[in-house]
Order: structure tokens, then sequence, then C-alpha cells
């Protein structure tokens, strides 16, 4: 009983304005922050906490009858905070674009005002005899190829610096249509064809 007396003498030794004043204190401010920060589940519990120590302070220096008018005070007290977490929480705006995106966006309207490269000039065809048909152009097969995959990745949602960059090579691709290609363009195409081919493979198409 020793342990206990010890207890009661610690709990009477507590100042009178440590219940009367720092508990509700103490519980209005933790209900301001709950409702502005979050953590509303927790106020039930820290009110029962601090409610329970200020009753043991004012029980062990008080009377019963002081003791249950503190306790009804401090529970009115408790609920009148605790009415603040019925507000609407607050939202938080979100961001409209990403960095992404916005970097997407401003490259991309470069990208539409940007000339289109022009066809390398070629040299004058060989006269041909009025009665020879001239040879036919045919497209690289690999031209076909990229245009065929560029349009399945322009139809799935990449990300933006993906976006940007199928553009790009859908630009360059398209500009090299309806006419032969120099060596030079040929390895353009190629190298084209190969970023496509690692889009491709990055989104399993």
């Amino acid at each position: 009983m020793e342990i206990f007396r010890q207890i009661y003498q610690a709990i009477a030794a507590v100042p009178a304005w440590v219940p009367l004043i720092l508990c509700p204190a103490l519980i209005v401010a933790a209900a301001v922050l709950f409702a502005l920060f979050g953590g509303r589940r927790a106020y039930p519990v820290l009110a029962g906490v601090v409610g329970a120590a200020g009753i043991a302070v004012m029980s062990a220096t008080a009377t019963v009858g002081e003791t249950v008018f503190y306790a009804a005070l401090y529970a009115f007290v408790a609920c009148l905070a605790g009415m603040l977490h019925l507000l609407p929480k607050r939202v938080k705006k979100v961001r409209r674009t990403s960095r992404d995106e916005r970097i997407y966006q401003r490259f991309r309207a470069e990208l539409e005002n940007a000339p289109v490269p022009t066809a390398a000039p070629q040299p004058a065809p060989a006269k041909v005899c009025c009665f020879e048909e001239a040879p036919a152009t045919q497209a690289a097969p690999e031209l076909s190829y990229a245009l065929s995959l560029l349009e399945k990745l322009r139809r799935e949602e990449l990300a933006a610096t993906d976006r940007l960059e199928a553009d790009m090579l859908a630009r360059t691709v398209s500009a090299m249509q309806g006419r032969m290609l120099t060596a030079e363009e040929k390895n353009t195409l190629n190298d084209c064809l190969a970023s496509v081919l690692k889009l491709t493979a990055k989104y399993k198409l």
C-alpha cells in the first residue's frame, strides 16, 4: 500500500492550475491541430487520457462534488472542441499538370511551329527515250514499318516525354514519304526505326 500512498501524495502535490487550466487548454489545442492537419480519430483517446489525468488530480485535492463538477465541465469543453472535427477536411490543391506534362506541352508547341525538314536536292534524272518507262519510285520498307508502329504508339497512353519523342519521330519519318531517300536519309530512317522499336518494347506493343 505504500506505493499507492506515494502515488497519491505525488498527485496531490500537482498544482491546481494543471487540471483547471492546462488540461482544457491542451485538449482545445489538440482539437484544432487534429482538425487542421489530420488525425481526428486519435482525438477521443487523447481527450479521455487528459480528462482522466485531470480528474485524478482533482480527486486528490478537492471534494467529490467539486471533482464531479470538474469532470462535467471538462467533458463539455472536450465535446465543444471536438465539434471542430465536423467541419469538412481541408482539400489539398491538386496540381493541374505535372512537370513532365508542362515540358511536353512546351516542346510540342515548338515542334509544331518548327519547319518541316525538306528533301535534299536530288540530281536531275537521266533523259529517257519517249518510248521507255520511267523507273517506279518505291518507298523503303522500313518507312512503312516505322509509320505503322508509330501509329500504334500514338494510340497508347504514353508518358509525356515518350509522347514528345513519338511526335518528333513521326514528323521526321513522315517527311520522307513519297520519294527516293539518300544514303544519309536512310541512316536517319534506321535511327528513327531503332528509337521506335525501343518505345514499342517499353510499352510491350
